[in-house]
């Protein structure tokens, strides 16, 4: 018994004081809100107005519950868009209003109790290295390149230094802001939930548009997210299919199986009609890693068979036939030639990763410099169509020299030796297993797509180490009595 609860048994009741003073500060709220909505409506704004209200009142409570920030910008990096009124633009927007509540939250908690243990996480050191080097390769490049000018592509500038700059800070602070707060079970099982969730939502959207003749080239497309690449979604749909593939092994109810194994015949159907050889290589990557047994969680080598005769089935009957010849040319060295779909893109990406790999041999240290990729190969190299690299490898190389490339291939081996750890520790807990079992095949995937994408300052790939680092600080943490 307790010093509380033997006062309740005693009928000692506690005080409660500040009741009134609650209800008046409630009912001046309702009234504030009540005179912003008719003010707001005599100037037909009222849409926008509802908007700021509720996400005054996301903000009240991500104040209470930094978790919920957390899965809200989990959310905005899958789906990539917000309704417009409350998008914001500019540097004010939900994502970075988001960001500096919780960073305040941060600081105010490190100020109590300064536990800087995230910054004993070798993803976070390897992350401040990777953000020195681009640092100095980029202070470097105009020292190199003294004439190289701002110019613009079709639709933008071709420097994406800023931008690129800025999504590599915003990000990495993402890291250390969902490591600080998703601590226990419950927040893994949520940040899951939300994944799946979002991933899976642009299935339907891709069917849908596909169905309905709205693409022009006739590739499966989502209509929002990073799914809006017919590659890219090819990718979401690989990655998101092995963590189905190891729920459903650890699901004890053949309905839900059934559900499950559902979803990856729509995942793969989807990756057909994406017509992407990337996409079509990486089923056969996704089949064989579908296989391996992952700690406690059996691969199902007879359940990936019969995946492979869904996929051949589908492509016997439901793909159309300019997918599967698109699909079908793979030989990056063709020469394009009248029907063949997709030589010429396969020639150009070629040329651009020959072009990437001149540049780091000419500059191999530091690099030409993070997002100076275009423009140096439009002003300096001469090249007619500047193309990114969509080549992770080649871009890591070009513009962040071996430094950048051995950070990264560290930070990759770090996260994969922290995977297996997951897999063979007894302190995992049972109902979560197959999510440890589920990200080594994604992160073999991300690795595979990287050679066709630029992929390693991309969303998903910070959200995988996210997952590793809170998954492993979460079991490291918990006491485990083995009989």
């Amino acid at each position: 018994m307790n010093v509380a609860t033997g006062q309740v048994l005693a009928g000692y009741r506690p005080p409660r004081s500040g009741g009134r003073g609650v209800s008046v500060l409630g009912v001046v709220g309702l009234g504030v809100l009540g005179a912003l909505l008719v003010l707001a409506t005599r100037a037909g704004q009222e849409a926008t107005a509802v908007a700021l209200i509720v996400a005054s009142m996301l903000l009240v409570v991500v104040a209470a519950r930094p978790e919920i920030g957390i899965l809200l910008l989990l959310t905005n990096y899958l789906f990539a868009s917000y309704p417009t009124p409350i998008r914001g633009g500019g540097l004010l927007t939900i994502n970075n209003v988001l960001g500096i509540i919780l960073s305040v939250i941060l600081l105010a908690e490190l100020s109590q109790r300064p536990d800087f243990w995230f910054a004993r996480v070798r993803q976070v050191q390897l992350y401040v290295l990777l953000g020195v080097v681009f640092l100095f390769g980029t202070f470097a490049s105009y020292w190199t390149f003294p004439d190289l000018r701002i110019t613009w592509g079709k639709v933008r500038t071709l420097d994406q230094t800023a931008p690129l700059t800025r999504d590599f800070v915003t990000r990495f602070a993402f890291v250390i802001l969902a490591a600080k707060f998703l601590t226990t079970k419950r927040h893994i099982k949520m940040a899951m939930t939300v994944i799946l969730l979002c991933l899976i939502m642009v299935v339907p959207s891709a069917l849908a548009g596909w169905a309905a003749g709205a693409t022009a080239d006739g590739r499966a497309a989502a209509a929002f997210s990073m799914g809006t690449n017919s590659n890219r979604l090819a990718f979401l749909c690989l990655m998101q299919a092995a963590f189905w593939w190891y729920l459903g092994r650890t699901q004890r109810s053949p309905a839900v199986r059934l559900v499950v194994y559902g979803v990856i015949g729509a995942l793969v159907l989807t990756v057909l009609l994406t017509a992407s050889r990337s996409g079509f290589l990486g089923l056969g990557v996704l089949f064989y890693l579908l296989a391996r047994d992952r700690g406690a969680v059996r691969g199902g080598r007879l359940q990936v068979v019969l995946l492979a005769c869904l996929m051949i089935g589908l492509m016997l009957t439901v793909v159309p036939q300019e997918n599967l010849d698109r699909i079908a040319n793979l030989n990056p060295f063709a020469q394009g030639r009248g029907g063949n779909l997709g030589t010429h893109s396969t020639e150009r990406r070629v040329e651009t990763v020959g072009l990437g790999w001149d540049i780091f041999l000419e500059y191999p240290l530091l690099g030409i410099g993070l997002g100076n990729f275009r423009e140096v190969a439009r002003q300096v190299y001469n090249d007619p169509f500047y193309r990114p690299p969509h080549n992770s490898y080649i871009w890591a190389l070009s513009e962040g020299g071996m430094l950048c490339f051995a950070l990264f291939m560290l930070l990759y081996w770090v996260t994969l030796r922290d995977i297996r750890w997951l897999q063979r520790s007894p302190a995992t807990p049972s109902d979560l297993r197959w999510i440890a079992a589920a990200l080594e095949p994604s992160l073999f995937l991300l690795l595979f797509y990287s050679f066709f994408a630029d992929m390693w300052l991309n969303p998903i790939t910070y959200i995988l180490i996210v997952l590793t680092v809170v998954f492993k600080r979460y079991v490291s943490c918990r006491r485990v009595v083995l009989v």
